[in-house]
């Protein structure tokens, strides 16, 4: 039901905005379709629906957009984690990494698409994604330089979750000693006075010990690997880069039910965010040495994966910051450290990782380059973001986006993917290409889409039509001098509508084709799936957006007048909307 409804036939709502009313839908069946069935599509979501809809979602701009979206929770953040955020340190084991896939997340609420509450669920926004020749020893007892780094993931990685007595004593791992030194001594290189760096090494030495590090490990995999799987299940504290350690540690401890450890880490997350951008993959003095040598990529056999990991790092610190961290640290990420990871990512050709025929060699080769697929995926999907939370330009463009599409969800959850019944090597088809045949109208195979590619796809398009903006302003300009004088329209969808454009002509047929599959893919779903889809299941959100924009001809002058960065662009496009405002 829509919001506002009164029950009625046809409701009081749409009788005042002279709308087609659809009240008589219920539910949306959990029936399973056939393939390329649209069956329920139209009593899926209605557009007056919709409309109800995209008012409610945009009536606090981005905060009320993201309610309830799993996301790490600032201090102006209610925390939507209830059945999640409860987890004491002894309650986390290690079977919150040894479950399947579909267990991740289970305690989501069940979501349809045919209800209000279906705007109400979570989201992790990003919502929806792209290595160096040398490697930097750490100081301190726990040298890095001296590890044996696997460039194959371990057949039988060892599980890191807490004993269920966490009253045994471990004693502290080496890991743990390593972090705290390295991060004290990035933090002693900034001008601080002495009181102030005893308080940093006081806090690091409480928040980094063993029993916690690996507490916030399993957060981080309980809480944010579903909703952004970049890292491998096999992720072993033991052998992974410190710097990567850090983020995983960092982005965890943000979901900590103990709001002493989110206090203190928070106070740290600044000089973690240092310490990983101070790997020499980020680093200009490794920049200027490549260029010295004449050395034009960082693809060295020895390296190359331990810099991947390293640039995984920056991704995942960067996204903490960004959701958790102070303004002054948002927009730092948002400003800086994502053009860094935009400029390392091209360097390292990110945005062209494929599945290549050398892969099948081994099981641990396919797993580095799916990883490789997702995070370029992640940066695609966080670029686009950008441009929809604070009409940030996109950085990227689609000619950089020739990686595969990640395989399914199944495989990637899957200690040993190569043993899995439904493996596929490859999905043989890249992010463009998926892209490209949305758009076209004379594209008729059926599109084998995941409830990933959906959400990429829709950040893809999202970011298509504001780019477009400029271009469609002089095209509503023209037509308003020629037709200054408007006739009575028989609908409000009407006279909010954006005169025919044939560079628009494609969006909206991506929009039309992205819903349907949408819809296909809710309904064929199994619900305790959907549960556990993280904020990718929130993509319809993304839609309402999208076609408001290429809906409404205020559009334009709405858009075209926001600064750049906005300190929240949702929050600005309530104005669309006014014309409803006795509805809200």
């Amino acid at each position: 039901m829509k919001l506002r409804c009164d029950g009625q036939s046809p409701c009081g709502s749409c009788l005042k905005r002279n709308l087609a009313c659809n009240n008589q839908r219920t539910g949306t069946s959990n029936s399973s379709p056939e393939e390329g069935s649209l069956t329920n599509h139209e009593t899926c979501s209605p557009s007056s629906s919709d409309r109800g809809s995209i008012k409610f979602l945009l009536n606090g701009g981005q905060e009320s957009f993201t309610e309830g979206f799993r996301l790490p929770p600032r201090s102006n953040r209610i925390h939507g984690l209830d059945n999640h955020n409860r987890l004491g340190l002894g309650e986390v084991s290690k079977n919150h990494l040894e479950r399947t896939g579909p267990d991740f997340g289970s305690g989501f609420t069940t979501s349809d698409p045919a209800t209000p509450q279906f705007f109400q669920e979570t989201f992790l926004d990003l919502s929806y994604s792209p290595f160096l020749y040398g490697r930097k020893p750490v100081d301190g007892p726990y040298d890095t330089g001296q590890l044996d780094y696997p460039t194959v993931v371990p057949e039988h990685p060892p599980t890191f979750g807490l004993h269920a007595d966490s009253s045994i004593f471990e004693p502290e791992r080496p890991f743990a000693l390593a972090l705290i030194q390295s991060i004290s001594a990035t933090a002693w290189q900034v001008p601080l006075d002495v009181k102030a760096q005893q308080e940093i090494s006081a806090n690091l030495n409480v928040l980094l010990t063993t029993a916690r590090i690996r507490k916030f490990i399993s957060l981080y995999f309980e809480c944010w690997h579903p909703s952004s799987s970049i890292l491998h299940v096999s992720f072993d504290p033991e052998t992974v880069p410190l710097t990567l350690l850090a983020a995983v540690i960092f982005m965890g401890a943000m979901y900590s039910n103990d709001e002493t450890e989110v206090s203190i880490a928070k106070k740290v997350l600044d000089f973690a965010e240092l310490f990983i951008y101070s790997s020499e993959v980020f680093s200009t003095d490794t920049e200027i040495g490549m260029a010295f040598s004449g050395v034009e990529s960082y693809k060295d056999e020895n390296t190359d994966w331990i810099n991947f990991q390293n640039y995984q790092a920056g991704l995942i610190i960067l996204l903490t910051q960004y959701w958790a961290g102070s303004r002054v640290s948002r927009n730092r990420v948002r400003d800086g450290r994502f053009g860094e990871l935009v400029k390392v990512g091209r360097r390292m050709e990110l945005g062209k990782s494929r599945h290549l025929p050398e892969d099948q060699a081994l099981e641990g080769l396919w797993i580095q380059k799916e990883c490789r697929i997702r995070t370029a995926c992640v940066v695609i999907s966080i670029d686009c973001a950008f441009y929809f939370f604070q009409n940030l330009p996109c950085r990227l463009t689609q000619s950089e986006m020739q990686c595969d599409l990640p395989s399914d969800k199944s495989l990637f959850f899957s200690r040993h993917p190569f043993a899995e019944p439904n493996f596929r090597f490859s999905r043989d088809v890249t992010l463009t290409k998926a892209f490209e045949n949305l758009m076209d109208e004379s594209y008729t195979e059926h599109m084998d889409l995941t409830v990933l590619d959906m959400f990429m796809l829709i950040h893809l398009l999202n970011s298509y039509i504001n780019t477009h903006m400029p271009i469609l302003g002089p095209v509503i300009r023209m037509s308003r001098i020629k037709q200054p004088i408007q006739p009575a329209r028989d609908s409000l969808q009407e006279a909010y509508s954006i005169p025919d454009d044939p560079t628009l002509t494609p969006v909206k047929t991506a929009l039309s084709r992205w819903r349907d599959h949408w819809f296909v893919l809710r309904n064929r779903i199994p619900s305790e799936e959907w549960a556990a889809l993280g904020f990718y299941k929130n993509s319809y959100h993304f839609w309402l957006v999208s076609q408001l924009l290429i809906t409404n001809e205020n559009v334009v002058d709405v858009v075209m007048q926001m600064e750049v960065p906005c300190e929240d662009k949702l929050d600005k496009l309530k104005v669309l909307l006014l014309d409803d405002q006795g509805d809200v």
